[in-house]
């Protein structure tokens, strides 16, 4: 019996002992939701998003990326790395962090041989409390992918102002120990020079920079003081003191030139007006001409012929008229007003090319927010229309504006239903997240590259429907036939445009057809995969500048071919009556739109995967999505098969009525 007892005190000893070592680790106790931004340079702040996080009660956070780097030309297995960023700051609903130069050079690589590199793998947080008995607490994310950026055009502006940092360090007499950078940021002095600045305010080798003009140092570019500035507030700390601020006198710096933000922001704003003005107005003048000799061909008539081999700058002769005729401005219309109208609208689509992706680098601003800016800027044509009508003073060119603001502004409302489930698929507002994601399913973006059968028009029946909803929408927003009704002619004499003469004139038909390329170009992004390359991975595209030459090829052939379906669609069919017009949208298209939002909801619901807790009351465990990646594939090609049947059938059935008129066939675009 005594051996007995014995044995049970040694079992019940183990077991708490088990238990103890058990409770020492770090328990997953953290709700965690997701990782942002998903795409990060310097200077970005990294964070953690969850929910009821602990913020009064920790030393600290820190965060450990857990997983896979792939680069260009690495290995199709990645590298694996835990990469680990310390004093992280904690608040109620996330932990976040600057992503430094020193976490650049862990993650991108350091100097010249910085890439772009693609992490895939989990984010663990762990906090820990104040008591110094007490045990840590974490929580993961899993499955994050985030793409780290080295350079782009704000890394031109990083680098730039890193120039002026060292300037400033060298006249200040600081030299830093470069082999030394915090992942938390700042800086480290490598020595002090004698006799300068630094050197009098009492600065010595091993102090850290923490601060400069009240401007927390995360990389040499936060050292840069403003033109003509003679002072300079120091934030500095050595060892475990407290950190103070030194005041460095700044006398006889002269940084050299204009101030590097001035140099880069003309830098942006060139690279901006080039596309605007190299790329746009040929674009809408091209597809004057275009227009006008595709009509011609159905309608056996021989076209724009005079200006040019086959009448091709016709549309350079346009200009060149309209510039030279007289500028007309009625003397009771409110002139001020009538004046602005065309600009806004020139306005509200020309902004839109400044975020269209021609490329995988080629685009003017990559914003994070991109489509909701074209959703945005697209909105001041409707405000120009009806600007222009009113302010014209007549009663047709009145009624033509209303048409066009209750128009567009109807139209809107499912085309923007029909981008928000484009956004809701995808996880992101930014264009190349949105082109990114028709890469593949799953983890087979890295293996797969952008099939038909990975595009959003042919990810479901569902969306296979928004594709053409948002394309006749936006036939109706950008005042194309058949849904012309504010330029009326048999009604209301060029409707809101009636009273313009030259270039004002222009204006509202050049950001016509300039907006045909526009709702085009964006319908290739949205759904058509925009600039990806079949079979080949974003990686390996961007490793190679002639895949990437081939990208802004594909890009634009979708988009033209696009434009020419808007042109035969013109010539095709009659125009529509207003109320026809209005109860297509209010009757059909809007209730047809929220119906594909909650089917798309549901959609996302069923192919993303989840989470349950562990059979042990461990990590959690990821869990297969409802609907497998197999059926998502073998769904997407039956899709895009369903589609070429349709386009076959449709030419042989066009073969066969011309065939049957007996109507003589010139192929040759050039007679």
């Amino acid at each position: 019996m005594a051996r007995l007892r014995l044995v049970l005190l040694l079992t019940l000893a183990l077991v708490l002992g088990l238990l103890g070592c058990a409770r020492s680790s770090a328990p997953n106790l953290l709700e965690l939701i997701d990782v942002a931004p998903r795409e990060v340079e310097v200077g970005d702040q990294v964070e953690v998003l969850g929910a009821r996080l602990p913020s009064g009660n920790v030393k600290s956070a820190t965060v450990t990326f857990d997983g896979k780097l792939f680069r260009p030309g690495g290995s199709p297995a990645g590298e694996t790395v835990s990469i680990v960023v310390n004093d992280a700051r904690p608040s109620p609903d996330k932990i976040a962090f600057p992503f430094t130069e020193a976490l650049k050079s862990r993650f991108c690589g350091s100097g010249d041989e910085a890439t772009h590199t693609t992490f895939r793998g989990d984010v663990t947080v762990t906090f820990q409390t104040l008591e110094d008995s007490g045990h840590p607490v974490q929580g993961r994310v899993l499955g994050v992918t985030i793409d780290f950026r080295p350079p782009s055009l704000r890394r031109i502006v990083t680098d730039q102002l890193s120039e002026l940092g060292n300037k400033t360090l060298a006249h200040l007499g600081i030299i830093i120990d470069a082999e030394r950078s915090p992942t938390t940021g700042g800086l480290y002095i490598g020595s002090v020079v004698p006799a300068k600045a630094a050197d009098r305010a009492g600065m010595q080798s091993g102090d850290l920079l923490l601060g400069f003009n009240g401007v927390t140092i995360l990389s040499l570019a936060d050292v840069s003081p403003a033109s003509g500035a003679r002072m300079a507030h120091v934030l500095v700390k050595r060892g475990d003191a407290t950190a103070e601020t030194k005041q460095l006198s700044l006398a006889g710096f002269a940084g050299g030139g204009l101030p590097a933000d001035i140099l880069a922001a003309a830098l942006i704003l060139g690279v901006a007006a080039f596309i605007l003005l190299i790329f746009m107005a040929p674009t809408a003048g091209i597809i004057t001409w275009v227009e006008r000799r595709v009509s011609a061909r159905m309608q056996s008539r021989v076209g724009p012929n005079r200006a040019g081999p086959q009448g091709f700058i016709v549309w350079i002769a346009d200009g060149i008229k309209s510039i030279v005729k007289e500028d007309i401005i009625p003397a009771d219309s409110d002139e001020v007003l009538f004046r602005l109208a065309p600009y806004l609208v020139f306005i509200g689509v020309s902004a839109t090319f400044v975020v269209m992706p021609f490329g995988q680098y080629l685009i003017a601003a990559d914003l994070d927010v991109g489509i909701l800016f074209v959703i945005a800027v697209t909105s001041l044509v409707s405000i120009g229309l009806m600007t222009g009508g009113w302010a014209s003073n007549n009663k047709w060119s009145l009624l033509g504006g209303i048409r066009a603001a209750a128009q567009v502004i109807s139209y809107e409302i499912p085309a923007a239903v029909a981008i928000v489930c484009v956004v809701m698929m995808t996880g992101s507002l930014r264009m190349q997240d949105i082109i990114q994601a028709q890469g593949g399913l799953g983890d087979g973006i890295m293996t797969q590259g952008g099939w038909p059968w990975y595009w959003f028009m042919f990810k479901s029946p569902v969306t296979f429907g928004l594709f053409f909803l948002f394309f006749t929408t936006a036939l109706a927003e950008g005042n194309r036939a058949p849904f012309d009704l504010p330029e009326a002619e048999s009604e209301l004499v060029a409707g809101y445009s009636t009273e313009y003469s030259g270039m004002r004139y222009l204006f509202f038909f050049f950001a016509e057809w300039a907006n045909v390329f526009v709702f085009c170009g964006i319908a290739t992004a949205l759904f058509l995969g925009g600039w990806q390359v079949p079979g080949v991975t974003p990686l390996a595209q961007e490793a190679s500048l002639p895949l990437q030459l081939l990208g802004v090829f594909l890009f634009l052939l979708k988009a033209w071919i696009l434009i020419f379906v808007v042109v035969w669609i013109r010539w095709t069919l009659p125009r529509v009556r207003i109320d026809q017009l209005m109860n297509l949208c209010w009757k059909w298209f809007v209730p047809l739109s929220f119906a594909a939002f909650l089917l798309t909801g549901l959609w996302v619901m069923a192919v993303s995967p989840s989470s349950k807790p562990g059979s042990d009351g461990g990590l959690p465990v990821a869990t297969a999505p409802l609907i497998p990646v197999v059926v998502q594939t073998a769904l997407g090609i039956g899709m895009f098969a369903v589609f070429s049947f349709l386009v076959v059938h449709f030419a042989r059935r066009v073969s066969f009525n011309v065939r049957a008129s007996k109507q003589p066939i010139h192929l040759n675009p050039f007679i």
